[in-house]
């Protein structure tokens, strides 16, 4: 514990003198699911109008060093250690009369990669009808699913370079193909959303579902009071009083994609890569049965200071009892549970112009393995013009360790290596 408190210390410390460097230098629509802020302090996208004809042009260019530090002995990735192009991104929304509105996205940093769990090269490729007010809005086309608060809300407002486990885009898809409904009550307090969508998550942009030909349903209902949340997690504009935000979401798909061959007909990528491995049997984020995931989260903001509590929880039953994910105790259960859970903690201080953060992140890739993975984090972000442009630095670090094959990762079937990472890099948001 106290190796923990010293290595918080010690790497809190260091962020701070690098931010306040860097910081020295420096000087001299209606809301729905989806989440788009427009209520973000500094640099607007470029527009044009034609009669009924709106169009919005933005960008985001984004870019991080990325260290990593590997336990005494343990066979360390250096390849790891380089410097990232997160984003280039050319941000394209518009808006015909009242009742249509499209979305296209495109990532160049992406451009040539098979997979990414986080989506790309393309990000949004949507059209929005709401022509049908007092009902509900229908969005088809290619984007963010409505579940889990931490995937929705966008990166370039969260201090973190990266997601927690359980949201990054490994346990379950963030992006896909579909149709989805959207409505809002209350002055957009309480928000529903309820879609179908092919259920291969970002591989969907293949153009062909597996063998299956099953979908997936997801929906999500959120409850804001006394004011609609609108996803921020960073309270910037020091609320006098407490703003809470709580919700709830679930999704369900069934595939019968074989019973002798467990991976031959699944999508390249499908699966996931949350273990870091090429074992793709052990994947989980698509499987050969039924699988249901539900979902919580809370949020709170109040005088600079901000809470966010999600949980996201499985229950998979493949179709083969010798499926590897039962730990061949096929005979015993037909059934297996994974999830996690985060909680982080920010503050936002007005005349530094900086946001302080700490998080933790636990992930039980399989309730029939021993053991967990877990981590920590903390993060220091310098708002040159808000999140416009912004310096973010963090630190996050393996707590589980191995010292039978010198990995971190309490579970077996976890093959991260590394035991410190670092990162610190500057965006540029105009959306």
């Amino acid at each position: 514990m106290k190796s923990v408190l010293k290595t918080f210390f010690v790497s809190t410390k260091s962020i701070a003198i690098i931010i306040l460097f860097l910081s020295l230098i420096s000087k001299g629509y209606a809301q729905q699911m989806g989440y788009v802020d427009y209520d973000i302090d500094g640099i607007k996208p470029f527009k044009i109008s034609s009669g009924d004809n709106v169009v919005k042009i933005g960008t985001i260019i984004s870019s991080y060093a990325d260290i990593r530090q590997y336990p005494a002995g343990a066979v360390q990735d250096f390849t790891k250690n380089t410097i990232k192009l997160k984003d280039a991104r050319l941000d394209i929304k518009g808006k015909v009369g009242d009742d249509y509105e499209y979305h296209l996205q495109l990532d160049f940093a992406a451009w040539g990669a098979t997979y990414l769990p986080a989506g790309g090269p393309v990000d949004d490729a949507n059209i929005t009808y709401k022509g049908f007010r007092k009902l509900f809005n229908i969005k088809v086309g290619y984007g963010k699913l409505p579940f889990s608060l931490n995937s929705l809300v966008e990166h370039y407002e969260s201090p973190y370079w990266e997601r927690p486990e359980v949201s990054k885009g490994d346990f379950f898809s963030r992006r896909d193909l579909g149709i989805t409904l959207t409505r809002s009550f209350w002055g957009d307090r309480v928000k529903a959303a309820a879609g179908v969508y092919t259920g291969t998550g970002e591989v969907a942009l293949q153009g062909t579902n597996d063998a299956s030909g099953a979908f997936e349903y997801v929906g999500r209902v959120e409850f804001s009071y006394p004011e609609a949340h609108n996803e921020e997690v960073i309270d910037t504009k020091g609320l006098t009083t407490p703003n809470f935000s709580i919700g709830l979401n679930g999704r369900y798909t069934k595939r019968n994609i074989s019973t002798s061959a467990n991976d031959a007909s699944f999508l390249p990528g499908e699966q996931g890569a949350m273990l870091n491995s090429s074992d793709s049997l052990m994947e989980l984020k698509v499987i050969n049965g039924t699988k249901y995931v539900l979902g919580a989260d809370i949020s709170i903001l109040y005088r600079g200071f901000s809470v966010q509590l999600e949980t996201d929880n499985m229950k998979a039953t493949p179709l083969n009892p010798n499926d590897p994910l039962l730990q061949g105790k096929g005979n015993i259960t037909n059934y297996v549970k994974a999830g996690g859970w985060y909680a982080v903690a920010n503050y936002f201080s007005k005349p530094m112009k900086s946001i302080f953060s700490v998080r933790y992140d636990q992930m039980n890739a399989n309730d029939l393995v021993q053991g967990i993975s877990d981590h920590w984090a903390a993060g220091i972000s310098y708002q040159i013009k808000g999140f416009n442009s912004m310096i973010k630095a963090e630190f996050d670090q393996n707590l589980q360790f191995n010292s039978s094959n010198l990995k971190y990762g309490g579970e077996s079937i976890n093959t991260n290596k590394w035991h410190n990472a670092f990162r610190i890099g500057w965006q540029l948001v105009i959306d």
